[in-house]
């Protein structure tokens, strides 16, 4: 039961979320990303994960650091690319 509810509570791999956010046309796609050095996280990596959400198609805006020790986190925000004028 226990297993069950994680899952559903579980916060999606950033490269997830913003497969998503693209898909349904949004402009923009924060993340407030955790970096953690644990084997088990697939979001260790703030530049790796940055490299996969760029892969999708969004453009690193802003980033800013915030807190300290294990709250730690990143602010992340991307945007959709202008298409280029006919």
């Amino acid at each position: 039961m226990l297993k069950r509810l994680l899952k559903k509570i579980a916060i999606k791999p950033i490269d997830e979320a913003a497969a998503e956010a693209w898909a349904r046309g949004d402009a923009a796609f924060t993340n407030r990303f955790f970096p953690s050095p644990s084997p088990r996280n697939r979001d260790a990596d703030v530049a790796a994960a940055i490299g996969q959400v760029e892969a999708l198609g969004w453009k690193l805006h802003s980033r800013t650091l915030e807190g300290e020790g294990l709250q730690r986190c990143w602010n992340l925000l991307f945007i959709r690319p202008e298409a280029p004028a006919a």
